[in-house]
């Protein structure tokens, strides 16, 4: 997974200016982290030890403690003074907080999109949609999964939400591979995406707005469901 670009809003999150200075180390530290979040490898309340992360890591203390602040930025881990880093919990209150966010915002952003859409950018969407169809890597997935809903939205010319939005995305993905490991929802968001993009190609943005607004109240609920479980 990579890390995104800021540029084009001129806001630059905690750890991003940092990250430039050490563009490999920190860039690298941070997306194995993360990946080692995502798929499991580090639990929900583990405490990560600076020390041995580098040491694994084969890297020095600054790029890691960057990576960190990157990741306490995007909701992964928190950072006690006292008691260091820990993995974040996974709270229904959590999910709800940011799946609402979510849906609000990214309505709005793929309304404001639709309309401006050129036929390539709906070409560029489709071809996602065809990659998706064929993936089974469940965190590979996660990230096709961002690039269809952020092509969509990519005409909406309002970059602050989309900020905001990519923010969302990444709290919302530690969430998101709770669903991914089974089958049947995989799939089920695959026929979802390519209902929205019809919509969005035959230039109906209440409807593909609508549709959205289902997506992600679909895949709220099911989390709901397997974290109250």
């Amino acid at each position: 997974m990579n890390s995104k670009s800021h540029s084009r809003t001129g806001y630059t999150p905690p750890g991003a200016a940092s990250e430039a200075a050490h563009p490999t180390a920190s860039a690298f530290a941070t997306t194995r982290l993360r990946e080692a979040i995502l798929n499991g490898e580090l639990q929900p309340g583990d405490r990560l030890n600076q020390h041995q992360l580098a040491a694994r890591l084969g890297l020095s203390h600054v790029p890691l403690r960057e990576a960190l602040q990157r990741l306490e930025f995007e909701g992964f881990i928190a950072i006690n003074p006292r008691r260091g880093a820990f993995v974040v919990p996974l709270t229904a209150s959590d999910a709800a907080e940011i799946f609402e966010l979510r849906a609000n915002l990214e309505a709005v952003a793929l309304r404001a999109s639709v309309p401006r859409l050129s036929p390539e950018q709906i070409m560029v969407a489709k071809e996602i949609c065809r990659e998706g169809d064929r993936i089974n890597d469940t965190v590979a997935y996660g990230d096709l999964n961002w690039r269809f809903h952020r092509a969509l939205n990519a005409a909406c010319d309002r970059p602050r939400t989309l900020t905001i939005i990519e923010t969302l995305w990444r709290n919302a993905s530690r969430y998101s591979m709770l669903l991914r490991h089974r089958d049947p929802y995989f799939r089920e968001s695959q026929r979802e995406h390519w209902t929205i993009l019809n919509a969005a190609a035959n230039k109906n943005g209440d409807a593909a707005s609508d549709l959205l607004r289902a997506h992600i109240g679909a895949a709220a609920a099911r989390i709901q469901t397997l974290l109250e479980s």
